[in-house]
């Protein structure tokens, strides 16, 4: 929750699309390392901007 609501200092809202794109290029990795790649990017992409929603994140994989 939020993590697709983010926004950018230019606007631009992070969006559910960039969301998954990202964890299906780390889907193979372990949930943390998924959970990491979520959180860098999100936080590549709003830069400076302040966060003004909760963020949660969970990843859970079967094995």
């Amino acid at each position: 929750d939020g993590i697709p609501e983010a926004y950018n200092p230019e606007k631009k809202q992070y969006g559910m699309e960039r969301f998954c794109e990202v964890i299906s290029q780390n889907w193979h990795g372990t949930a943390q390392e998924v959970k990491q790649a979520v959180i860098d990017d999100v936080r590549e992409f709003i830069g400076t901007q302040k966060v003004f929603d909760d963020i949660t994140l969970v990843v859970l994989k079967q094995q």
